[in-house]
């Protein structure tokens, strides 16, 4: 029988819990463990944000606190298993890279885990569409992902926008070879942008 107490060794309060996850954690039959966290679920002693999805509310002043999709969208495809597997890409991307004011209504993720070139999903109000990745995302390139998603995604790219490329570029301590590796997979208007912006000058030996 799964417990809050038991969760609570593995998840802190408003952090996802996904059905996947716990099913790696305990030695119980997925029967048993929907039975579980329904009835933790029914007793008020966790939430359920959708099908598969739980979490362990606080207390705050205005009520019990809500999971944030982000925290969702995080725990599912962009640190599956804690391992780096995906990043924000579309207007999602080029505003955490400062390159655009715009916030996005429907947010885009590009990750490992999933299969489909283009799959829309629902969590909570959020709307996300998925992406499969043009390479294996990890630790290593995944910053070199975001820069070369974002090269794609500009049209033009102005000088303070290429600026802010190249700081993340020296900020990151990014290697030319580890660009080798996954510029092959990006179509050749890419590369022409990062050689006419000077972004690859930034990319060390």
């Amino acid at each position: 029988m799964i417990t809050k107490s038991k969760l609570s060794e593995y998840y802190s309060p408003d952090e996802p819990i996904l059905f996947e996850d716990i099913e790696k954690r305990f030695e119980l039959s997925k029967v048993s463990m929907r039975k579980s966290m329904s009835l933790l679920a029914q007793k008020g002693e966790i939430n359920r944000f959708s099908r598969g999805v739980y979490y362990i509310p606080r207390e705050t002043i205005i009520g019990e606190s809500k999971l944030k999709p982000s925290k969702i969208i995080a725990a599912k495809y962009l640190m599956n298993n804690s391992t780096t597997s995906g990043i924000y890409t579309g207007l999602a991307l080029l505003n955490k890279l400062r390159l655009t004011t715009q916030v996005p209504n429907v947010v885009e993720v590009m990750t490992n885990v999933e299969t489909n070139r283009k799959r829309e999903v629902k969590l909570g109000q959020q709307k996300v569409i998925l992406r499969s990745s043009r390479v294996k995302i990890d630790s290593e390139n995944v910053r070199i992902v975001e820069i070369l998603e974002a090269l794609r995604l500009l049209k033009n790219i102005d000088d303070d926008q290429a600026k802010k490329l190249k700081i993340y570029a020296q900020e990151n301590n990014l290697k030319r070879k580890d660009l080798d590796k996954v510029l092959i997979n990006y179509p050749r208007s890419v590369f022409k942008k990062l050689v006419e912006s000077e972004i690859i000058d930034e990319f060390t030996s």
